[in-house]
């Protein structure tokens, strides 16, 4: 059976609507599954509003060491720990960024919004030709209950475009990619990560041999998605493969647990990927 084959196989067994995009960076092969179809992103819309802030950085705007203050009317409910601490909490911009990424806090994110602004990031988005990806409003748990595209929506293809042009030190400078990169570190080790051999809490494999992986992940109700790259080595030997899955829909009541039927999906494509490209 191809990869093409076992990935429609596993989309078309999945409960929901569901598509993929994913790259093999050293021989630049694709495979998809509804690639080009619109899905709503929950928190990996926060890759663009990183990536913004990084232009922002990189043309002089501010620093990533400048102070940003955590303030009251900032509160919002969901993923992260700054709705548990104090008003007049202040860090450098580099850490609210570090949370929103590392963790999806969603007060840093809400924060960062407006730090750039929602139409810069939109303007960025245009600039570096990502008309399918859009920020459409600050996370708003109310909204987004009644219509799950109301924070972000995108296509997996440019997802995938967006995490690779990352991973190869494009878009911003290679400083800031790396920086980018280490925000994003093991992030959805419990999703593309699930079922490949990689080790987390580290490994006594050679350096150039140690498995990584670096992405963002979202969660809805009956809703997950990632981006992703996982690789081996260094960004300029392209050692690895990026991917996006992206669904949405599923019947099953919403548990938040670390086996939802969207997450172990998400980690059975990353497998099959994995087997075909690094195995």
């Amino acid at each position: 059976m191809t990869l093409a084959e076992q990935i429609r196989e596993i989309c078309e067994g999945f409960d929901g609507r569901i598509g993929l995009a994913a790259i093999n960076l050293q021989t630049n092969e694709t495979v998809g599954y509804l690639a080009d179809e619109i899905f709503p992103t929950a928190s990996v819309i926060k890759l663009a509003v990183l990536l913004a802030l990084m232009q922002q950085v990189e043309d002089g705007q501010y620093s990533l060491d400048d102070p940003l203050m955590l303030r009251r009317a900032d509160h919002v409910a969901g993923s992260g720990l700054l709705q548990f601490l104090s008003p007049g909490l202040t860090m450098p911009i580099r850490d609210w960024a570090f949370l929103m990424m590392n963790i999806s806090d969603n007060l840093a994110t809400n924060a960062l919004i407006d730090h750039v602004g929602m139409d810069k990031v939109n303007d960025w988005l245009d600039a570096h030709d990502y008309p399918n990806v859009r920020l459409h409003r600050k996370i708003n748990f109310n909204l987004l209950k009644t219509d799950q595209k109301l924070l972000g929506t995108s296509t997996p293809a440019a997802l995938t475009r967006m995490i690779t042009a990352v991973y190869q030190q494009s878009h911003v400078s290679p400083a800031a990619c790396t920086e980018m990169m280490r925000m994003m570190n093991k992030v959805g080790a419990d999703r593309v990560g699930r079922y490949l051999p990689f080790e987390p809490y580290g490994s006594e494999a050679p350096d150039a041999e140690i498995l990584r992986l670096a992405g963002k992940t979202g969660s809805l109700a009956g809703m997950r998605a990632q981006t992703a790259v996982i690789y081996r080595g260094q960004p300029a030997e392209n050692r690895g493969f990026a991917l996006t899955v992206m669904n949405e829909g599923n019947p099953e009541p919403e548990r938040w647990q670390p086996d939802a039927p969207g997450v172990l999906v998400i980690g059975r494509l990353a497998r099959a990927i994995y087997d075909e490209w690094m195995g």
